[in-house]
């Protein structure tokens, strides 16, 4: 089969031809759609002759390329973006993620929670008996006991002053002295909040009866457990790091890029990975590395994933591209178009018979989108998806071709 290139400037024969194929179009820049059995040829042909080559053509009705799923699309204006690849692994995100830490000394009493479990806002994680937090409840209870009795003795005071029963230097020293008492009360509740009591704790300290070393160590948000230091009777000190929760239905992926490729990323952009098992997530580009590891030469590019689904943990690892930007390419068609035939790139352009091999010349291109440069129209048609088909056709029909002569 002899396969020629086209001429750039197409003639008054071609555009009759293509308005003759009675094809509906499908735009390049929207979702290709299979050829339906009306979407004919404009020929009727029997069950038998459904598909053949002749003179470089390959005959095929619109039944066929229905059954064969291949679909049309339409060679126009489309970005073709820059493709670097990457490899990264994925971590917990930074923004839904917590380190609860002890803020008081104290022994494990009791453990709730364990690793990988989900949890609530508000959950008990562990519970501490803390000799420290005892004493900060009963400062807090002998505050609160002062506060009471220095009100009250303002209120007699100021009242016998009124009446001009006592003297004001009566009032004056009790009201001094409820002051004192009212700071005192909000330094001890400070204290307690600092040490990780709620409100609502504070508030039923002196009506509830229960150890008053006693902390409920709390989660603040809803996540799972990703890391637990706890133990059981273990003495914990303060500012220990004891379990770790991480909200996973959003997470990050680090990929290093090196500074050749780092220009080109921006934030914004599509990620595309590829992890483990052939499982693939879409995300975007949230930061890029300021600076670059001495020892790599690479910078710290981090992307966010969804993963409501939680497919993807902390730690796995992925491979894949950073769609960085590019420029609009005049004519481009899906890279799943492109075929080699006979050492030369081509693509099938329908045509009233089914389809003609065309050879192509390739500028930038991508996984997904490459730009045409010589040898297709604007407004044709090209086949893409199963192509491979039409290829081993063309074969075919080339092979018999060079047998017959």
């Amino acid at each position: 089969m002899n396969i020629t290139k086209k001429p750039v400037l197409i003639g008054v024969s071609a555009i009759a031809l293509l308005l003759a194929g009675g094809v509906a179009v499908t735009s390049f820049t929207t979702s290709p759609k299979p050829v339906t059995a009306n979407a004919g040829d404009g020929h009727d042909h029997g069950e038998g002759e459904e598909h053949g080559e002749e003179g470089g053509a390959i005959h095929m009705d619109a039944a066929t390329i229905a059954r064969s799923k291949i679909t049309l699309v339409e060679a126009g204006p489309a970005p073709v973006s820059r493709d670097i690849r990457v490899m990264g692994t994925v971590v917990a995100d930074a923004d839904r993620m917590v380190h609860v830490t002890l803020r008081v000394s104290g022994i494990v009493t009791e453990v709730h929670k364990r690793l990988g479990e989900q949890v609530q806002p508000g959950d008990v994680l562990l519970v501490l008996d803390s000799r420290d937090l005892a004493d900060a409840k009963a400062e807090f209870l002998s505050a609160l006991r002062q506060n009471a009795l220095a009100a009250t003795t303002l209120s007699r005071e100021e009242g016998l002053w009124r009446k001009q029963v006592s003297a004001e230097q009566d009032y004056l020293t009790a009201r001094a002295a409820a002051e004192t008492a009212a700071i005192t009360l909000a330094a001890t509740r400070q204290r307690l909040t600092v040490l990780g009591l709620s409100p609502a704790e504070i508030a039923g300290l002196d009506k509830q009866p229960f150890s008053l070393g006693r902390l409920e160590v709390r989660s603040p948000i809803a996540g799972r457990v990703i890391g637990r230091e706890a133990v059981r009777g273990e003495l914990l000190a303060a500012e220990k790091e004891v379990f770790s929760v991480a909200d996973l239905s959003s997470v990050w992926v680090e990929l290093p890029v090196y500074a050749a490729d780092l220009p080109a990323v921006k934030e914004g952009q599509p990620v595309s990975l590829t992890g483990q098992g052939g499982r693939n997530v879409e995300g975007r580009v949230i930061a890029t590395g300021a600076t670059l590891d001495p020892q790599t030469g690479a910078a710290r590019v981090v992307a966010a994933l969804d993963n409501k689904d939680g497919v993807w943990r902390p730690g796995d690892f992925g491979s894949g591209t950073i769609q960085a930007g590019g420029e609009v390419a005049d004519i481009a068609v899906p890279s799943s178009a492109l075929q080699m035939l006979n050492g030369e790139t081509v693509v099938f352009v329908r045509n009233t018979e089914g389809f003609e091999p065309r050879v192509v010349e390739v500028g930038r291109r991508n996984s997904r989108v490459a730009e045409i440069t010589f040898g297709l129209f604007p407004g044709e048609q090209v086949a893409t998806g199963n192509t491979f088909l039409l290829k081993a056709e063309a074969s075919r029909g080339e092979a018999a071709h060079s047998h017959a002569h």
